[in-house]
């Protein structure tokens, strides 16, 4: 897959997914332009799939469903990952503060 294609957006792949579909049906490209045009939508297409399925695994996880169609019934955390990235770790050491006292 090339570079460029983690990059794009999944309308841009399509759009670009389409483009090289006409170009490769009307049949005026070289060989090797091509396979190299079929190569870079092999790419897109396998993006596209990719994200396809991620936003089907997160469809999933907001309806509260399991795969096999049953409820699942477990909190939703609504904080952004860049909102958890940034949290403190909690200190689970004891601490003569909150009770646990110091050993030492």
């Amino acid at each position: 897959m090339s570079d460029a294609a983690p990059l794009l957006k999944f309308e841009q792949a399509l759009a670009e997914l389409d483009r090289i579909l006409r170009e490769l049906e009307d049949g005026t490209t070289s060989l090797e332009d091509a396979l190299a045009r079929y190569e870079r939508g092999v790419g897109l297409l396998r993006m596209c799939y990719g994200q396809l399925r991620s936003a089907e695994q997160k469809i999933q996880q907001l309806t509260g469903v399991s795969e096999d169609g049953k409820p699942e019934l477990k909190p939703f955390d609504h904080t952004s990952s860049v909102e958890r990235a940034r949290r403190p770790r909690p200190d689970t050491r004891p601490d003569s503060r909150n009770g646990g006292g110091d050993p030492y």
